[in-house]
């Protein structure tokens, strides 16, 4: 007993489990029999292509609110405004448009062909645009402002030190008043007045200047946010509009031309040569494909060789911008109170202040007679600091979600590479299946196109035989 009971479960099992997936199966294919057929041809095959159209135009909606809302920063009402108007659109036309339903339905395989490639590569451009070049310039605007801020401290410290200067003028007015007549202590004491300093008058001009570079300065970062925001919705109606265009030139090149993308062996060309009698393989037709397996050829995986070396130049740019940004922002995060906190510096002031006059007697014979008559020859020293507190440097750290999209985008690049074989198989296969008539046309023009190429074969090998025979003859009969 305990032997004949899982022989008999087992096949029970495996039997329930293919009865549920052929129902599944079934059940699918007569959902996509009434989604891509031109006409419904009953009154459950409408109604099941209204829920289904109903259905894409609900999801379509839900994804776009969630993208305007909180990627675009659209307002609600106007994000609820534009879902409306494109769910209302996308629910009516997908029902009664046979064709646009077809490229409707064919923006999901461009995604992950050479266009959707396309469109990654550039929304990684316009990130390291919009994030990473704005970033970098914050970073070295702060580092500029820091080495501003600590030389214009350093000068108002050096302002500052009117002592040393008032110390200098005292030392000169009483040298002069032991040594020097009264005119020339007159003029002294006139010095000391007309050079005295209003250093607080200096600090605010200064501050004043500060404010409004600061206020320009968030002026133009308000702007750059600004214009962020503005790239990113033209993007992303550029990125909507291109993924549509692209489907309908597909679609319409696929309609006007049985030689468009025609070189998939599928499994209606082979039973159509199969009624011929004819073996279809894939050298049959010129860079022919196999798309009833899953095997990539070798044609197909050279294809992709060209596109990752593109997709790797753009990533080595990307990540210099990226280590550059960042190596900047540890440089004014370190270097900037480095800067700011400069040591303290002794200056040395050399006072050489010398009165002399002519003696009258002297000119009368042509010769000058210099008689000195007050020499101040002295040297002063001061200390020059600087305030730490008072120059911020304050860093701008690259937004981590921008690193984390740019990853992801590039990650997704290179695994279209493989990917976008089967989304050009499945392009063509949905193509396919919303015109079959078109299709049909299709398989009898490679019918044709083939069996052509091997009568053409065929009489090549017959002319060569025969004219190896003749040869043959005519030298026979040259002996003879």
């Amino acid at each position: 007993m305990l032997l004949f009971k899982p022989t008999v479960m087992r096949p029970l099992r495996n039997y329930h489990l293919s009865t549920f997936r052929a129902s599944v199966m079934s059940r699918m294919e007569a959902l996509w029999l009434c989604y891509s057929s031109p006409t419904p041809q009953s009154a459950s095959h409408l109604l099941a292509l209204l829920v289904l159209c109903l259905s894409l135009a609900a999801v379509t909606a839900s994804l776009l609110l969630h993208w305007l809302i909180y990627l675009l920063k659209y307002d609600i009402q106007t994000a609820l405004v534009a879902v409306g108007i494109c769910g209302t659109a996308v629910f009516i036309l997908s029902f009664l448009i046979h064709p646009f339903r077809c490229a409707f339905t064919l923006i999901f395989p461009t995604l992950f062909t050479r266009q959707g490639r396309k469109l990654l590569l550039s929304a990684s451009m316009m990130i390291v645009v919009l994030f990473v070049l704005p970033n970098m310039a914050a970073n070295i605007a702060t580092l500029t402002h820091v080495v501003k801020c600590a030389s214009e401290k350093l000068s108002q410290s050096l302002l500052s030190s009117s002592d040393l200067i008032n110390t200098i003028k005292d030392n000169m007015v009483r040298r002069a008043e032991e040594s020097v007549d009264e005119s020339l202590v007159q003029r002294l004491h006139d010095f000391d007045h007309t050079t005295h300093i209003n250093v607080s008058e200096v600090k605010g001009r200064l501050h004043v200047l500060s404010q409004r570079v600061q206020e320009d300065f968030s002026e133009v970062k308000s702007q750059v946010q600004d214009l962020k925001l503005l790239f990113s919705r033209i993007f992303a109606a550029v990125f909507v509009l291109y993924l549509f265009s692209e489907s309908v030139m597909y679609l319409r090149s696929y309609l006007t031309s049985v030689r468009f993308d025609n070189t998939y062996i599928t499994s209606g060309l082979r039973r159509k040569g199969v009624e011929k009698g004819l073996v279809v393989e894939a050298k049959d037709v010129k860079n022919g494909v196999n798309s009833t397996s899953f095997r990539i050829t070798k044609k197909e995986l050279f294809k992709c060789l060209a596109p990752a070396m593109v997709i790797t130049l753009y990533l080595l740019m990307t990540v210099f911008l990226v280590v550059l940004d960042h190596f900047l922002y540890h440089l004014v995060k370190t270097g900037g109170p480095w800067i700011s906190n400069m040591p303290s510096t002794n200056i040395s002031i050399d006072v050489n202040f010398k009165v002399g006059k002519n003696v009258a007697i002297c000119q009368i014979f042509g010769s000058d007679c210099p008689v000195e008559l007050f020499n101040f020859n002295r040297t002063y020293t001061a200390l020059i600091h600087s305030d730490p507190n008072v120059c911020e440097a304050q860093s701008s750290e690259l937004n981590p979600s921008a690193v984390v999209a740019l990853v992801l985008l590039y990650l997704f690049s290179y695994t279209l590479l493989p990917l976008e074989v089967y989304a050009r198989r499945l392009r063509r296969k949905v193509a396919a299946s919303f015109f079959q008539q078109q299709e049909e046309r299709r398989v009898q023009f490679l019918i044709r196109k083939i069996q052509t190429k091997r009568k053409e074969r065929q009489n090549e090998v017959f002319f060569i035989e025969t004219m190896h025979h003749d040869k043959e003859v005519s030298g026979m009969i040259n002996q003879l």
